[in-house]
């Protein structure tokens, strides 16, 4: 069984997969792929974001630097689509070999794509699941764990399909507003659910 996890960002979904993980699941998350795509990146990569925005994204020594690249694309739905037009692709062939993989061995999976309708990457799985958590818990999170400003929240909102949206078109969802414990229950019932199938 491979899993597509998706959901907005605060809503808890790197919480489900690591509790997958520790039901022996392999997990995979597109936002580290994604980060380690930029820490060590192809040639191709770094000469596509050299002739889209010069140096801009770079550091003194010449590294991708996320922050300088966020805030080039954040700022501008333009740019975030060159950008995604750049590194998908390069997403897209490591996840497809991660996959491959896991069916080749017979191995569960669950694999967080916090894009995963954006993107149009739902048909690689055998089920979607969707993480949702109420709006004030999501903001709560976002601004007391990562520092987000109430701006960036509404930025990075306005680039991604709603929640509800999100949850409504899932195979299954999972509501993360009380306790890990609640979660973890929530999970082993779809599991067990999974397993009936």
């Amino acid at each position: 069984m491979i899993l597509g996890i998706t959901g907005s960002f605060g809503c808890g979904k790197s919480a489900v997969l690591s509790i997958f993980a520790a039901r022996n699941w392999r997990t995979a998350d597109a936002d580290r792929i994604c980060h380690e795509l930029y820490d060590a990146p192809p040639p191709e990569l770094t000469a596509a974001l050299r002739g889209r925005w010069a140096e801009r994204p770079f550091d003194a020594s010449g590294r991708i630097e996320r922050s300088k690249l966020a805030g080039i694309v954040f700022a501008d739905p333009v740019e975030l689509e060159a950008l995604t037009a750049l590194v998908y692709p390069l997403l897209n062939r490591k996840l497809d070999d991660f996959i491959a993989c896991c069916r080749r061995d017979d191995a569960d999976a669950a694999i967080e794509i916090p894009l995963l309708y954006e993107t149009g990457f739902e048909n690689k799985f055998d089920r979607t699941v969707a993480v949702w958590a109420a709006p004030e818990l999501r903001r709560r999170r976002l601004c007391e764990r990562r520092h987000f400003t109430p701006e960036n929240i509404a930025d990075r909102e306005r680039r991604q399909l709603a929640p509800d949206l999100k949850l409504e078109r899932a195979d299954a969802g999972l509501i993360n507003n009380g306790t890990r414990a609640e979660l973890e229950r929530q999970i082993d019932r779809l599991i067990n659910q999974l397993k009936v199938r």
